[in-house]
């Protein structure tokens, strides 16, 4: 199965649209949040189309977790019946946490302490805009950056999860590998 991950799309419905398609095939997608609206912080991305980006992500398997720039009207929106602040999922024995990030932000820890809290290996988190890839403390951390507003020298990105191969590959907007990193570290 592959699973792309994105955040931070902030109503881009063509940089949505690009990253989809340079994603190739893909059996669902975790969105890590801060889906349709820009927020006041931020400027309007290009391609600025909540109401079509809403159109476009109900066409396909999507599991959202709730970023600080989402609301009740987004949900409703997204004709879905929850978006959680906090999830989990499992590929195989390695346990994941799935958060926004907005909380490291704003004193709720930090995403090592988290993932610990909860017994997990692997935390996936947004809001930062910056993409990440790397272990701390045993536990591997994974930000796909934002496909609209990307706040580092390597622009817009995203991720690819593979289950069958236990790899995470963070991509440009234009599908080339940034980097990969394994699930599990080999010993």
């Amino acid at each position: 199965m592959r699973i792309l991950v994105i955040s931070d799309t902030h109503g881009s419905l063509s940089h949505t649209e690009k990253a989809l398609e340079s994603a190739g095939s893909f059996d669902e997608i975790w969105h890590l949040g801060d889906v349709l609206y820009h927020g006041p912080r931020n400027p309007l991305p290009e391609g600025y189309s909540p109401k079509e980006l809403s159109s476009l992500l109900k066409k396909h398997r999507v599991k959202y977790i709730r970023g600080n720039c989402d609301a009740d009207v987004d949900i409703r929106v997204l004709e879905i019946p929850e978006m959680p602040r906090i999830g989990m999922e499992f590929l195989g024995d390695v346990k994941m946490l799935l958060v926004h990030g907005d909380q490291f932000e704003y004193g709720g820890g930090d995403p090592v302490s988290l993932a610990q809290a909860h017994g997990c290996s692997v935390v996936l988190f947004g809001h930062t805009h910056v993409p990440l890839a790397e272990r701390c403390e045993g536990v591997l951390l994974l930000n796909p950056g934002s496909v609209s507003l990307p706040k580092s020298e390597v622009g817009p990105t995203f991720g690819i999860i593979d289950t069958d191969e236990k790899k995470y590959y963070l991509c440009s907007l234009e599908g080339d590998v940034l980097k990969e990193v394994m699930f599990v570290e080999r010993e």
